[in-house]
């Protein structure tokens, strides 16, 4: 399981090569679990899906620490190789996000199902934290 610290959540204050064109939301200091990640083809940087405040979404790992590099067993690929609609070269996550067609950008756009879907992986493999580390893991639970 990928666990992120932020190390960084302005985007006026941000070291040189991290995209700042948007608001991260982010609580410094805060352990995230890597639901997803991807490489965008326009930016060629790497991203991690992440929630905060129950929103899914994309940010950039240079805002992070990585704690514990470990992918989930359960994680599949998604390699691009030429579809121009679709906005990244590889992706890596839960099933759903790399194999049901459309699922990518339904989560994007905040659709009910594709959230609860999300949401539910997210509980599995909270899960599996806990059954591996134990549910008083000092890196993990006293971050939420």
């Amino acid at each position: 399981m990928i666990k992120v610290q932020c190390k960084h959540n302005d985007p006026s204050n941000i070291p040189i090569g991290i995209p700042d064109n948007f608001d991260y939301g982010l609580e410094l200091g805060k352990i995230y679990l890597v639901m997803g990640i991807l490489t965008f083809k326009l930016s060629n940087n790497i991203y991690f899906l992440i929630d905060e405040s129950g929103r899914p979404s994309w940010f950039p790992f240079q805002l992070f620490e990585i704690l514990h590099n470990t992918l989930p067993t359960n994680w599949f690929l998604k390699i691009n190789m030429g579809d121009e609609y679709v906005d990244y070269r590889n992706l890596v996550g839960f099933e759903e996000l790399c194999n049901k067609e459309g699922f990518f950008n339904r989560l994007l756009e905040r659709d009910e199902e594709a959230m609860n879907t999300y949401f539910r992986r997210k509980v599995e493999l909270e899960k599996s934290i806990e059954l591996e580390e134990g549910p008083a893991s000092p890196l993990w639970r006293d971050s939420f």
